[in-house]
């Protein structure tokens, strides 16, 4: 997760303009040149993730030209234009200019060369860019939009509407939450775009995996410290395969062998700082906790919380703050 911002005004007076285009033309691979140099404004800020970019410009009176050599570098992603303020004016190769004004959405083939024109006073506008192949259940409905405008239905502003949140809150999320929230982006842009059955589909069924993991971590929390948890035995219970139950938690980036680590490894992190458990051994800790292998356990637990077990016992017995738990890393 990567958050930018490009400001004009960051700039060196002197070399203001010539500087501002060049870091443009690198991050977003466009060609900036304004009507009027002295008084020229500009500033961007994108958020980015994996399978998804949002941002907000606002810009005085200028042109936006992407090369034949700039959309040659760039991935196949669509951009969806929303002007907030101002207006704009489009045109891409194959495609007709286009008047672009509040209450319209243009969808931009990033791949294809292209001028952008941003009128007069100061022009306001979000943008939201998804790869192609995450839009390939509406291809239908994106052929047809594609270098046009659509207006903004109530879908298309759920859509925005919803982007533009996370936009304001990604420097805030972890960065699994905003790959979550980067999905529902997604599913939105299929519903504006009049996805198909198979479409809807899918994002049931990203429903139904979150649903169905959440279901087998509560399990794993319950069956925690019993020696024969494995993911078989889980497995079995919920009746799926093993195979299944890891694709499950690889959707996270994680394992279910890691997950059950770091459960225990937090459990046993909250019984070495419970002053009621000062007298039982940390050998005893660890096996209460589920570890089998004293070592292993020593091994795991300093790698995710930087300190020994006998560490984090001296510092809650001395009341420092060090004790408090925080989320192991492992």
């Amino acid at each position: 997760m990567t958050i930018l911002s490009i400001r004009s005004q960051d700039f060196d007076v002197s070399r203001r303009v010539e500087e501002f285009q060049n870091v443009v033309a690198a991050i977003t691979k466009v060609n900036f040149v304004p009507d009027d140099e002295d008084s020229f404004t500009s500033e961007t800020s994108i958020g980015i993730t994996r399978n998804l970019i949002v941002g907000y410009g606002r810009h005085s009176a200028s042109t936006a030209f992407r090369t034949s050599g700039h959309a040659a570098e760039t991935d196949d992603n669509v951009m969806f234009h929303m002007p907030l303020s101002g207006s704009c004016s489009i045109e891409q190769r194959g495609g007709e200019r286009i008047e672009l004004k509040t209450g319209l959405v243009y969808a931009d083939p990033g791949t294809v060369p292209g001028v952008i024109r941003f009128h007069g006073e100061p022009t306001e506008a979000f943008y939201v860019s998804i790869p192609r192949i995450h839009l390939s259940a509406a291809t239908l409905g994106l052929n047809a939009m594609l270098r046009g405008t659509a207006s903004l239905t109530p879908q298309w502003r759920l859509f925005f509407n919803y982007a533009r949140s996370l936009h304001e809150e990604m420097s805030k999320l972890a960065p699994v939450e905003a790959e979550q929230c980067a999905t529902h982006v997604q599913d939105l842009a299929l519903m504006a775009l009049g996805a198909t059955r198979e479409a809807a589909e899918v994002a049931a069924g990203r429903g139904v995996r979150a649903a169905r993991l959440k279901s087998i971590k509560a399990d794993v929390e319950r069956h925690l410290t019993a020696p024969d948890l494995t993911a078989a035995g889980v497995a079995k219970r919920h009746g799926i395969s093993p195979r299944y139950l890891r694709s499950l938690f690889a959707s996270e980036g994680t394992s279910f062998g890691d997950f059950v680590a770091t459960r225990r490894l937090a459990l046993a992190h909250r019984m070495l700082s419970d002053p009621g458990k000062a007298g039982n051994s940390i050998a005893g800790i660890a096996m209460s906790a589920g570890f089998g292998d004293l070592s292993w356990f020593n091994l795991r637990f300093r790698r995710a919380y930087g300190m020994s077990p006998k560490d984090v016992r001296a510092l809650a017995s001395s009341g420092s703050p060090g004790h408090l738990l925080r989320s192991p890393t492992v």
